[in-house]
């Protein structure tokens, strides 16, 4: 054999070969991983995908071969199975070697992802937790509070009572919530509505907030800490010179495989476009964080302009 032959009609047919059947594996292990299969049946359909493309891989070799007038047997269906045979053993380490990789890389990539997803909803988190207490719990409401405890002892000594045990518990909660990025939608709505309790009393008759909870969501998990900035802007912007009686209603119930969550008012409509202040852009960086593309956020007003809505639409997890 010649060099020109060696190099041309050999390594070439080679390279070329091997480089088109590593871009059928890369596509072809994309697709599988997507699927998440378990590991006996990524084992059962890549084996026969690597028996399958061996024979036409050979089968194409042979003939391009055949062609260049480099076999001198007879080209039968019956030889080319038995050199398929043959070439089968150096396929499935060029094919399993490359499934390796692709999978070793693919899972490398997604840990890494992982980890930075969890350091970013970690910070984010603690971020929530501090914006709650610089933000929406700003000195303001600490001295409304506060005032309206001293006032309620002398009139409601129970009520005084009560309400500064509401307020103990949300902020113990608040400060000593552990850092989970999720929780159960029970516990949220008992932190919800601690805050609501004392918001009540600040409002006095002008404010009331029904929650409206579907039966068997309890155990589903949301991000924690989500309701309760959506509430206190319902609050902060419902609140005019014509809307002076505020009622909230919160519905939260399942649609499909996700969990919708609404907050509508009957205050002052939205004029012009939404502004996000601080806890509502953190809501929604925190939803995309958590859920990437697979989120609903929005806020919009009801229909003839009476009060705003707010729903937000996340998959359900337990």
């Amino acid at each position: 054999m010649s060099w020109t032959e060696l190099l041309f009609e050999n390594t070439i047919i080679e390279i070329v070969n091997t480089i088109f059947l590593m871009l059928i594996i890369i596509h072809f292990s994309k697709w599988m991983i997507r699927l998440k299969f378990n590991l006996s049946k990524l084992i059962a359909i890549h084996t026969v995908v690597s028996i399958v493309t061996g024979i036409l891989f050979s089968f194409f070799y042979i003939f391009i071969q055949y062609l260049a007038g480099n076999i001198s047997y007879e080209l039968s269906l019956s030889n080319l199975f038995t050199s398929s045979v043959r070439y089968l053993n150096t396929h499935f380490l060029i094919y399993f070697t490359s499934v390796f990789i692709i999978y070793t890389y693919f899972y490398s990539e997604k840990s890494l992802s992982i980890e930075v997803q969890k350091a970013n909803i970690e910070k984010q988190l603690a971020q929530v937790k501090v914006n709650i207490l610089k933000y929406q719990l700003h000195p303001h409401f600490f001295f409304n509070t506060l005032n309206s405890i001293s006032s309620l002892i002398d009139t409601d000594a129970k009520l005084a009572q009560n309400t500064l045990v509401d307020f103990s518990d949300f902020l113990r909660d608040i400060l000593f919530l552990k850092d989970s990025n999720l929780l159960p939608l029970s516990v949220e709505v008992k932190i919800l509505k601690r805050y609501i309790d004392i918001m009540a009393i600040r409002f006095s008759d002008h404010l009331q907030v029904a929650i409206h909870l579907e039966d068997n969501l309890e155990d589903i998990l949301i991000p924690s800490l989500i309701l309760q900035p959506i509430v206190e802007n319902s609050i902060k912007h419902g609140y005019s010179y014509e809307s002076t009686d505020l009622k909230i209603d919160i519905d939260i119930s399942k649609l499909d495989s996700n969990l919708q969550i609404e907050v509508i008012n009957n205050g002052e409509p939205l004029v012009g476009d939404v502004k996000y202040g601080t806890g509502l852009k953190n809501t929604v960086d925190r939803l995309k964080t958590l859920y990437e593309n697979d989120y609903y956020f929005t806020i919009k007003n009801r229909q003839n302009d009476i009060g705003v809505i707010t729903k937000i639409t996340i998959p359900i997890e337990s």
